[in-house]
């Protein structure tokens, strides 16, 4: 395996914008067509592909709230295809890594359903913790402090 991140071009926006989690998955998750049009009209948002050296396996949209000042990894999905491989664990280091430095932050935050524990263990791996706030969908934060 050979994970990378790449930027959303004109030339793999239509494959990101297709990939989608499982079925069941699908309420804890905005779709990619729609973070895609969000990252392209409010600019304080990037979406990026990650693969499988060629192969698309994912999506990722990060940024910096504009009330806030926050920097949140705001979307994070691996194609349902492509599930419970380890895909996520490996790829979320170099994710991570990205944000970093491209916003010198010492916080990142996310939000995660109550309902998805695999994502909530996932991020709490990586250090995250829960604040004891909820977005304005009602998720509930997590915060990772450098």
């Amino acid at each position: 395996m050979s994970l990378c991140i790449r930027e959303v071009t004109s030339e793999n926006w239509r494959g990101i914008a297709e990939l989608t989690v499982a079925g069941h998955q699908q309420t804890f998750i905005e779709s990619n067509a729609y973070s895609l049009a969000e990252s392209q009209f409010e600019t304080n948002w990037v979406s990026i592909g990650i693969y499988d050296e060629d192969t698309l396996i994912g999506y990722a949209m990060y940024g910096q709230d504009l009330m806030s000042r926050e920097i949140w990894l705001d979307r994070f999905m691996i194609d349902h295809h492509f599930q419970g491989k380890g895909y996520a664990r490996m790829i979320f280091p170099l994710l991570l890594q990205r944000i970093r430095q491209e916003y010198s932050c010492k916080r990142i935050y996310l939000s995660v359903h109550q309902e998805n524990l695999p994502a909530r263990k996932l991020y709490e791996s990586f250090g995250f913790r829960l604040t004891g706030e909820q977005d304005t969908g009602g998720e509930a934060v997590m915060v990772l402090q450098s």
